[in-house]
């Protein structure tokens, strides 16, 4: 009974430990990203290669993916991933903040209690949230085409602010999806994986709720 409440203990520890790292790291890639958008301000490239930035990023996700079990390589790799998507975001915050800084720090803040609600949520009610797999990657094929389609062919303002209303409703459930099946699924030793996962959650829910206040402050 002494050895099955011990090894139960080990367990536990071990859970929390990952769940502390990963937090960790997510805390500490949303600080890269922060300094990476105030660096890269008026800077030239993210305003005029756009599409560059995303292939850069998505190269960024293959890197950390690939190398996180290599200790050092894999939180050098996360950091950077972090400063890439501030640089890819600086063009849109700083539109946004050239109305109103105060609705970058809106959306900032609305961002942080977003997450530490749903997150607060699933953790206190232990629900498993595997469900919205359809759902979530259905409506991320259906956004990356209608922000395709809007940006190529319609360029309607009414539409990418329906296109940014759903963002912060998909990512929203995103968080609520990887949320549960970080708590269940993943291995502890996939800390790394984990926070990357929920950062790419936090930073496109910010971009999407920073977009719609922007389209709404026009107003």
């Amino acid at each position: 009974m002494n050895t099955q409440a011990l090894q139960s203990n080990q367990l536990a520890d071990a859970r929390i430990s990952f769940l502390g790292k990963t937090y960790g790291m997510l805390a500490l890639c949303i600080a890269a990203g922060s300094i990476g958008a105030y660096l890269s301000m008026g800077m030239a490239f993210p305003y005029e290669h756009p599409f560059m930035m995303l292939f850069i990023m998505m190269g960024g996700i293959f890197a950390v993916q690939a190398a996180r079990h290599i200790p050092g390589v894999n939180f050098a790799l996360l950091l950077a991933f972090g400063g890439i998507t501030g640089m890819a975001i600086a063009p849109l915050v700083g539109m946004v903040a050239a109305k109103s800084p105060v609705l970058v720090t809106q959306a900032f803040m609305t961002t942080a209690v977003a997450f530490a609600s749903l997150t607060a949520y699933t953790f206190i009610s232990k629900r498993d949230f595997s469900f919205l797999k359809g759902f979530v990657w259905v409506g991320l094929i259906s956004i990356i085409v209608l922000s395709l389609s809007n940006y190529f062919f319609f360029e309607s303002s009414l539409l990418a602010l329906g296109i940014s209303g759903m963002g912060v409703l998909l990512f929203s459930a995103f968080i609520l999806y990887d949320t549960s099946n970080i708590l269940r699924d993943y291995p502890n030793n996939e800390y790394i994986a984990a926070a990357l996962t929920l950062y790419l959650d936090v930073f496109l829910l910010f971009q999407h709720v920073l977009a719609m206040f922007g389209m709404l402050g026009d107003d």
